[in-house]
């Protein structure tokens, strides 16, 4: 278990990681509304950083290419999705999506290989949602000889999705899928740690065989024609595009009905429950992803009559048990004031996958509480619900014909490349 900082050591982290990020989110002519520690100290700072950055990650593309580092080759074709910047850009969900694709269309056995940032939440919540289809998720503490000594061991594995593959250059790919948040593609336009941007996007986008535009839905219709055009002037001309966003389709409740309340037998979470529960809630956010702002617009376009604590947590934060009371009293704070038609805590699926004992702990005793409800029926109390949400492709590439035929494209031209492999070392 990893060490959390605690007492007056976390909440100088915490500061510190707010105005890092705040300065992530800026260009240098808005630092000038900023304290001068930011503008003279903590800004510089963060741009010297990263022109390193930039230095290490042009060099080892370029002995990548030279041959001084060589990549590893596995026996299968390998997809790589990956980011252009952190967070947002529905990578994670898109990964999910194929794998569920092409075991279900293709009946292609396959092998997820996380990489990069691929942490226990989204390997927990990965292996709940494909659970029960031919999927082999690793996490990024396999290496790439165990990923193949894996594939040799199971000859019927026919396709590798590579999580986070974008800047891991120690595998062979044979197809490259590059995410990017259309909200904010190119972040404030500098490089990690000064920006968000993982590597220059002429740099990625030229290598994309296929590139998915996120988060459309939160756009007006010039300003996402005005992305794709943008896009599609960077990117090759053989360059597949789709354009994606996350659609809510259900509550579940993490607080079981009274009638199964049984501290012997693991109750998980209740029934799916309509979204319209949401319409004039006040809703109090435990909400630890990488662009919780998400989270809020969908929430106002659900009807919720007051969302907070949106972007108090950091990503993949890690909640103790003293934040989910401070929670739980401010719902029912909420409930006594009456001004609202519900009250809820709310989370999103990875959160819940990342420390699913102590919500299932916590939020089961509240069971036997009259103020609190498991929203199955027409009960005033406060409840608690983890927000499901599935990736939708809004637009697929008009080139071709259908949305299948697209992603049949993509299974091709990495079957292809694979089998166009001359320097493949088994």
């Amino acid at each position: 278990m990893s060490m959390q900082p605690t007492g007056a050591w976390a909440r100088l982290v915490h500061r510190l990681r707010r105005r890092v990020q705040a300065i992530q989110a800026v260009d240098d002519s808005k630092l000038k509304s900023f304290p001068a520690s930011d503008k003279f100290l903590v800004a510089p700072a963060l741009r010297v950083a990263a022109g390193l950055y930039a230095t290490w990650h042009s060099a080892r593309h370029f002995f990548y290419r030279q041959g001084v580092l060589r990549s590893l080759g596995l026996p299968c074709p390998v997809i790589s999705i990956g980011n252009l910047t952190n967070g947002g850009t529905g990578k994670t969900p898109f990964v999910e999506f194929l794998a569920r694709h092409y075991t279900q269309a293709h009946r292609m056995p396959t092998m997820i290989l996380q990489r990069g940032g691929g942490t226990v939440d989204e390997t927990v919540m990965m292996r709940q949602l494909l659970e029960g289809l031919p999927v082999y998720i690793s996490d990024s503490a396999t290496t790439s000889v165990e990923a193949r000594d894996y594939l040799r061991d199971n000859a019927d594995t026919r396709l590798v999705l590579l999580d986070d593959g974008l800047q891991h250059l120690p595998l062979v790919r044979d197809l490259e899928i590059v995410m990017v948040n259309s909200v904010s593609p190119f972040g404030n336009g500098h490089l990690l740690p000064r920006g968000t941007l993982r590597e220059l996007p002429k740099q990625a986008l030229r290598r994309a065989d296929a590139l998915v535009l996120h988060n459309v839905d939160l756009l007006a219709p010039e300003r996402r024609d005005g992305v794709l055009r943008q896009m599609a002037a960077i990117a090759p001309r053989h360059t597949i595009f789709f354009q994606t966003q996350m659609s809510p389709v259900g509550l579940r409740s993490l607080i079981p009905a009274t009638t199964s309340l049984d501290m012997s037998v693991r109750t998980g979470l209740g029934d799916v429950l309509p979204l319209s529960r949401l319409e004039g809630a006040a809703v109090i956010c435990l909400v630890g992803i990488g662009k919780p702002e998400n989270v809020e617009r969908h929430l106002q376009r659900l009807g919720a009559a007051h969302v907070e604590g949106c972007g108090e947590y950091e990503d993949h934060h890690m909640f103790g048990l003293e934040e989910l009371i401070v929670a739980i009293g401010r719902a029912e704070e909420l409930q006594r004031s009456g001004k609202y038609k519900h009250v809820c805590l709310l989370m999103t699926e990875k959160d819940y996958a990342r420390q699913t004992d102590l919500f299932d702990a916590v939020f089961s005793q509240q069971a036997a509480s009259p103020s609190s409800s498991s929203g199955d029926d027409d009960s005033s109390g406060w409840g608690a619900y983890v927000l499901q949400a599935a990736l939708e492709v809004v637009e697929h590439d008009r080139r071709f014909s259908s949305q299948n035929a697209t992603l049949n494209a993509m299974l091709r031209l990495a079957v292809d490349n694979f089998r166009r492999r001359s320097y493949l070392t088994i």
